[in-house]
C-alpha cells in the first residue's frame, strides 16, 4: 500500500494558478480520528476567499483548501466505533480545510454515514450548500407559507436548494440569476418565475412578476449591485437575509431605507451555527439528506475536475461559467 498521496496546496496567495499538486505522506490517524480515501472533494466559494486571503478567518500558508470530503473509511484511531467502521463510506467535514487530497484524517465525529442512494458527488453538496439553504429557510426566514421570496444566484449551489425549499415550505419564488441559460434551471427546479438580474432596474421585473408588488423575503449572497436591487424588490415590512459577497463589492443602501420601509435585515454564517448551535446543524444536514433520499430535493448534477484541475475549477467559478455544485475527483 502506497504511503504518498496527493495534495492541491498554496503557498501564497493570488490566482488560481498559485495551486499546486504535491505529493505527500499519508497522514496518520490519531485517536478520535478515521482515515479516509477520497473520492470526492466539495469546492465552495469560501475556497476563492481563502485562496485570495479576503475569507473572514485568517488563512494560514501553506495552505490545503477543502471543507468537504466524500470517501471511505479505511482505518479508525483509538476510542472510534461504530458507525464509524472501516469501509463506510461517509461525508467528512473538515473546519480547518485539507479535503482537496487523496487521503484526510477526520474526527470522527464530523463524518456523516451516507445511504447508498446518494451518490459520492450528490453528497458533496449536502455539507455546505445543504445545510447553509436548510438553516436558513429553519432558522432564519420563518414561515414562508403564502409569501413570495426572491432568490438570487437561483441556479447556484445554495441557490438552487433554496428554491426547492421554499417551494416545499409553501412560497411562491422568484429566481434571478445572470443567463438564459440559470434561468432555465431555476424555473426547472420549481421557480415560478425567473428575473436576469443583469439587466438595468431589474427590481420592476421582480415586482411585475409578484402582481406588481414588492416580494416578503429576498436571499442575497452577490452584493454590490445586486444587492442594492434587491431592497428594491421588497415590500414594506420585507425581509432580506445575507448569507455571502460572491461579487467582493458592498452594497451602498442607506440605513434610511430600511427605516422608512420597516426592511429587516439579516445576516446568515454556517461556521457560526457549527460552533454555536451544532444540534440545530446536526438536524438540518439530517433533514437534507432524508429530502434528497426521498427524492424531494434534487442536486443539479455536479460539475466535476479531477483533483489536478482545481485551478481550472476555480477560473470557472470566478468567471460564472458553473451552475450548481463543483466537485474535484480524485
Amino acid at each position: 500500500m502506497t504511503s504518498k498521496i496527493k495534495q492541491v496546496k498554496f503557498n501564497q496567495y493570488g490566482q488560481p494558478d498559485v495551486l499546486q499538486v504535491v505529493e505527500t505522506e499519508k497522514p496518520h490517524v490519531q485517536a478520535g480520528e478515521v482515515l479516509i480515501k477520497v473520492n470526492a472533494i466539495g469546492v465552495n466559494y469560501s475556497d476563492i476567499l481563502r485562496r485570495r486571503n479576503t475569507y473572514f478567518m485568517p488563512t494560514p500558508l501553506p495552505f490545503v483548501l477543502g471543507t468537504e470530503a466524500v470517501g471511505v473509511i479505511e482505518a479508525i484511531g483509538e476510542g472510534v466505533s461504530a458507525p464509524y467502521l472501516i469501509g463506510t463510506r461517509v461525508l467528512a467535514i473538515l473546519a480547518q480545510g485539507g479535503g482537496y487530497a487523496t487521503y484526510v484524517t477526520a474526527i470522527a465525529q464530523y463524518c456523516v454515514p451516507l445511504p447508498p442512494n446518494i451518490d459520492d458527488q450528490t453528497a458533496t453538496a449536502i455539507f455546505v450548500q445543504g445545510s447553509t439553504a436548510q438553516l436558513i429557510i429553519s432558522q432564519i426566514a420563518g414561515d414562508l407559507t403564502g409569501k413570495t421570496v426572491l432568490v438570487n444566484a437561483s441556479a447556484g449551489g445554495v441557490g438552487s436548494i433554496l428554491v426547492q425549499l421554499a417551494k416545499l415550505n409553501g412560497a411562491k419564488v422568484i429566481g434571478a440569476a445572470s443567463s438564459d441559460a440559470k434561468l432555465k434551471i431555476a424555473s426547472a427546479l420549481g421557480a415560478d418565475d425567473v428575473v436576469d438580474y443583469t439587466k438595468p432596474n431589474w427590481s420592476k421585473a421582480v415586482k411585475e412578476a409578484n402582481g406588481n408588488k414588492g416580494v416578503d423575503v429576498v436571499f442575497e449572497m452577490a452584493g454590490g449591485d445586486v444587492y442594492n436591487e434587491s431592497i428594491r424588490c421588497l415590500a414594506k415590512g420585507g425581509h432580506i437575509i445575507v448569507y455571502g459577497c460572491a461579487s467582493g463589492i458592498q452594497g451602498n443602501v442607506h440605513p434610511e431605507h430600511f427605516v422608512d420601509e420597516n426592511i429587516t435585515l439579516s445576516g446568515f454564517n454556517l461556521a457560526w451555527f457549527i460552533q454555536s448551535k451544532m444540534p440545530l446543524w446536526q438536524e438540518a444536514l439530517g433533514t437534507v439528506i432524508g429530502l434528497i433520499a426521498q427524492g424531494q430535493l434534487k442536486i443539479e448534477i455536479p460539475k466535476t475536475f479531477a483533483l489536478e484541475d482545481a485551478a481550472e475549477a476555480h477560473k470557472q467559478i470566478e468567471a460564472r461559467r458553473t451552475t450548481g455544485k463543483v466537485v474535484l475527483l480524485t
